[in-house]
């Protein structure tokens, strides 16, 4: 019945890609059509995700890894923006492309719990989050527990704010409304959409080992902006 649903909502409502206008199941599934998203595959090292992104060298980090799907270029950057600020919610099946390699990279040491990082102060303000998919990908099969306690208290939008400007906002724009005793020792997994300065990431970071988390990772889907690691650059 789910299937018969859905081709109806298809047929009375179609999903075209949102760069080309062409109608497949593609475009009904992740807002781009087959030859598109062959083109965003060229446009990354695909093959080569998920990256890890080097440890910034010019501020105190409080995580200990991090990771993204995408790198900034001019087709991925156009897409990503469509996800964020035009409602276009099946880009975010597109974007987490690619999550399940980052299961391989965890055997060692799988995370504990999962901790969606919030993108506003209001409850509800669109009815979804851009890493969406990403945080279905990565609970789906998997042992991780969600934690929702995590709450964004500034109103203000960080994308708004200049690269002094938000590390400063971050300070204070984060509060977990818990105990801490269910997050003491264990390895959490921060998801978010983007990294740009890294500053929401660390903060929560921050507060995480202040109450005795004893490793984070992150995970994103888009690397953007310039992040030095050991003298070299890596242009998201």
């Amino acid at each position: 019945m789910r299937g018969v649903f859905f081709s109806l909502l298809t047929f009375f409502f179609p999903k075209f890609c949102i760069t080309c206008g062409t109608h497949d199941f593609f475009s009904e599934r992740m807002g781009l059509c087959k030859p598109c998203c062959k083109l965003g595959f060229k446009s990354q090292s695909f093959l080569n995700t998920p990256d890890k992104i080097p440890i910034p060298q010019d501020r105190f980090v409080f995580y200990d890894e991090a990771f993204c799907l995408r790198s900034r270029d001019p087709f991925t950057k156009k897409v990503f923006l469509s996800l964020k600020f035009q409602n276009e919610k099946q880009i975010s099946r597109y974007l987490s492309l690619g999550s399940k390699r980052l299961f391989s990279l965890w055997k060692l040491d799988p995370p504990d719990c999962l901790v969606l990082v919030p993108s506003s102060a209001k409850a509800g303000p669109k009815p979804y989050h851009a890493a969406w998919s990403l945080r279905e990908r990565l609970l789906k099969g998997s042992k991780l527990r969600e934690d929702t306690y995590l709450r964004k208290i500034s109103k203000d939008k960080q994308s708004e704010k200049g690269y002094e400007s938000r590390f400063f906002h971050a300070k204070k724009a984060f509060e977990f409304r818990k105990s801490d005793r269910i997050i003491r020792g264990l390895h959490v997994l921060l998801v978010d959409d983007i990294f740009t300065t890294g500053a929401s990431l660390n903060e929560i970071a921050r507060i995480l080992k202040l109450r005795g988390v004893r490793k984070i990772t992150c995970v994103v889907l888009l690397l953007s902006g310039v992040i030095e690691s050991n003298g070299c650059s890596s242009q998201g």
